[in-house]
């Protein structure tokens, strides 16, 4: 197993109560998985992803579904927006 530490920003926090998680992942476990597993905990954190999908680092870069997690990985969810 391996423990992810997760940051939520503005408004994903709120669906979930707390700005900082960490869940345990098996071994070898994509952001896809993770992903998966916080829909289940969270079904409200469901809707905010639909309404606006995150930008998402793993580690500070950048990431998407496929990115491999590691034990120790940091995963922050950034709402997307948009400055003129």
């Amino acid at each position: 197993m391996m423990k992810i530490h997760i940051r939520l920003a503005e408004p994903f926090w709120r669906a979930v109560g707390q700005r900082n998680l960490d869940i345990e992942l098996a071994d070898g476990a994509q952001l896809s998985t993770l992903l998966t597993t916080l829909q289940a905990r969270y079904p409200s954190l469901k809707g905010e992803f639909d309404e606006a999908p995150p930008i998402i680092f793993v580690n500070e870069a950048e990431a998407d579904a496929n990115t491999w997690l590691t034990d120790g990985s940091h995963v922050h969810f950034v709402w997307p927006i948009a400055g003129g």
